[in-house]
């Protein structure tokens, strides 16, 4: 089958309207939190190993992991894009995805500081200014894409909106796993 025989809607998607990704500081967070558990998990994991049979030994190793799972979780997020196109909005990476499709699309509503979409059924989606590089862009593109939508430039998201903002939160669990990661090498050295 070729390009030509799919029809628009099936999935391939139109002219992108804007693609965006995460801000520059929570990118750069997220992998210096990566590189720092590999290596002082690596450290850890190298310095309880001398004494295998050790519980303590044991929960160095398992903490190490859980670390290195965080890490990865928050690396993963902060290299994720948001596409919109007249077709609908994507969120994922170029080998696996996630799209709101144009026709479960309600309503956009276009905040300050959020862009909320509203599906038919399902959960809202909702895109923050603090998670997403050149957010006026993304809201002009929502715009541009032909999406239903009203803007609410007077006024902030609501606070469901600011609830599923991950970026905080996401930031915090990262500076929590260097600590974390950190404090395993001393716990690790003193077996």
């Amino acid at each position: 089958m070729s390009a030509v025989d799919v029809p628009l809607h099936a999935g391939l998607g139109g002219r992108i309207a804007g693609e965006f990704g995460a801000r520059k500081g929570p990118r750069l967070l997220a992998g210096i939190a990566a590189r720092w558990v590999l290596i002082a998990g690596s450290l850890a994991s190298a310095l309880a190993a001398r004494r295998p049979y050790s519980p303590d030994a044991r929960t160095v190793i398992v903490a190490t992991l859980m670390f290195a799972g965080f890490a990865a979780v928050g690396l993963a997020v902060r290299r994720a894009r948001v596409s919109v196109d007249a077709s609908g909005v994507r969120w994922g990476w170029s080998w696996l995805g996630f799209r709101m499709e144009r026709d479960r699309i309600v309503h956009v509503d276009l905040y300050r500081d959020a862009v909320a979409l509203r599906p038919r059924r399902g959960s809202t989606w909702f895109l923050s200014a603090r998670d997403w590089d050149r957010y006026d862009a993304l809201a002009l593109a929502v715009e541009r894409a032909g999406l239903p939508a009203t803007r609410h430039a007077d006024r902030g998201a609501p606070f469901a909106a600011r609830l599923q903002s991950y970026g905080r939160v996401l930031d915090g669990l990262l500076v929590l796993t260097i600590l974390g990661s950190t404090l395993l090498v001393a716990i690790a050295a003193s077996l």
